[in-house]
């Protein structure tokens, strides 16, 4: 009796467990992230005081129309908007496009440079799911600087008769241009550094060459994948934020930074070191030649299918930054190229089956790539063996040696012949397990109508031999 119950609990353990674990390994569906609702900003007037017009288009890339299309519309903060909400009339169309606009009070222009910013967000049904997209636009009021050059604020470099002039760290002391001409370094001389070159300043003796961050912006054109900088910190937390903006409207944000000039491990922040001189230029005269001082460089990666059009520099007075450069973008379509002839190189794969026969395994040339024409010479020795499996067959216990044709291969068609012997509830849950089917309630309930009836039969077998017992 006692062995029957415990029968019966591991059947039923067996089917309750193979279940579960069937259900738990079926996979959820991820919805993408990616909104088919593509949207734009188009340049807003800020000419004022004035009143302007925020147009957003946006467009329906899906292949299937959108509802309740909604579309909130903010620009700079104390503005006037109206309305800053919209609400589409009617479905967009899969692939049509329309176009919301709001009105926006500009106020008078300011005294100098100052970003403004605009944004859009969307929500809908349909289309590629209920989602929401974002897209924003940074624009500027007043004058913006033409060249780095225009914002420089510091004599970072000197020589012995200019070197009163000096300040790079505030205490009056500078970079001796006699050790950095040594280096190579001279006024509007090429600096390879950080994967691309500089210009180095080509400032007068004495005068402004290197800007200190204080979130400057200024014009900088060009495309590349990273921008790089070249120059040096004072102190030791001379790093900051920078934005790049494109001429599409939108931006993006990098931190950079510098080791401080004179000492801090030169990896700080991120930074590589590029050029070392001995000494400095003091309010005394050049001065401690023991000493290193260097100039490090850094990068920040953009984005490299757009074109920059301006950088706001970090609010940071401790990054002294001489130079900017783009990084040349990478090159993506050559490093993919090859990928194209994989198909031709697995070609040869199709002789894989000649490679298992012995007489493919002594060739006397494994260097040469199989080819069309050697498959027949490495094939045709197999055929005799072969013809020997017939008189084999009618023999049952004298097959699994002469079918592999080989001496080796009993073992692996031993292991297969017993792979499928499992027990069919175990076979089953194995079978649903790698399937990730639906179906695993149904062969418990089968499992359980099963135990159930063992249970009754087990039992009535017990009443009668009770019964026979008494009698």
């Amino acid at each position: 009796m006692k062995k029957i119950r415990a029968i019966i609990a591991m059947l039923a353990t067996a089917l309750v467990f193979g279940g579960a674990m069937t259900v738990i390994s079926t996979p959820a569906g991820a919805e993408g992230t990616n909104s088919a609702l593509v949207m734009s900003i188009a340049e807003v007037g800020l000419e004022g005081p004035a009143i302007s017009d925020i147009v957003v288009t946006l467009k329906n890339t899906s292949a299937a129309s959108m509802t309740d299309v909604k579309v909130k519309v903010t620009g700079p903060i104390n503005w006037s908007l109206y309305p800053d909400t919209h609400t589409l009339a009617a479905p967009l169309a899969a692939g049509a496009t329309t176009t919301v606009t709001t009105e926006i009070h500009v106020p008078n222009n300011p005294a100098g440079s100052v970003t403004r910013n605009f944004s859009a967000t969307a929500s809908y049904a349909g289309g590629d799911g209920v989602k929401t997209s974002f897209e924003e636009r940074n624009q500027f009021s007043g004058p913006v600087p033409a060249t780095l050059a225009e914002l420089f604020n510091n004599v970072g470099t000197t020589t012995i008769a200019t070197l009163a002039q000096g300040n790079y760290d505030g205490e009056k002391n500078s970079f001796s241009r006699e050790r950095l001409a040594e280096q190579g370094i001279t006024p509007g001389a090429k600096v390879a550094a950080a994967g691309t070159e500089f210009t180095w300043p080509a400032a007068a003796a004495g005068a402004p060459d290197n800007v200190t961050g204080s979130g400057q912006t200024f014009k900088f054109a060009g495309q590349g994948s990273k921008l790089a900088f070249l120059g040096a910190g004072v102190a030791n937390g001379a790093s900051g934020e920078a934005t790049v903006h494109y001429t599409d409207g939108s931006s993006s944000k990098g931190t950079f930074g510098f080791p401080n000039w004179g000492f801090q491990e030169v990896t700080a922040h991120g930074a590589k070191l590029e050029k070392t001189t001995k000494g400095r230029n003091t309010p005394a005269g050049y001065a401690n030649a023991e000493f290193d001082y260097r100039l490090f460089s850094n990068t920040i990666a953009i984005d490299q299918t757009k074109t920059v059009s301006m950088v706001t520099l970090p609010n940071n007075a401790n990054i002294h930054i001489f130079a900017m450069a783009f990084v040349p973008a990478v090159v993506l379509p050559p490093t993919t190229a090859p990928a194209t002839t994989a198909p031709a190189t697995t070609a040869p794969a199709t002789t894989a089956p000649a490679t298992t026969d012995p007489t493919v395994a002594p060739s006397t040339n494994p260097t040469t790539e199989p080819s069309a024409t050697t498959v027949p010479t490495t094939a045709a020795p197999t055929m005799p063996p072969v013809t020997s499996v017939p008189p084999t067959v009618p023999d049952s216990t004298t097959v699994p040696p002469t079918v592999p044709g080989a001496g080796t291969a009993p073992p692996a068609v031993t292991t297969t012949a017993t792979a499928p012997k499992p027990s069919g509830i175990t076979a089953a849950g194995a079978e649903l397990s790698e399937t990730g089917t639906n179906s695993a309630p149904l062969i418990g309930v089968a499992g359980l109508l099963l135990v159930g009836g063992l249970a009754m039969t087990a039992m009535t077998v017990m009443r009668r031999r009770h019964r026979a017992s008494h009698s």
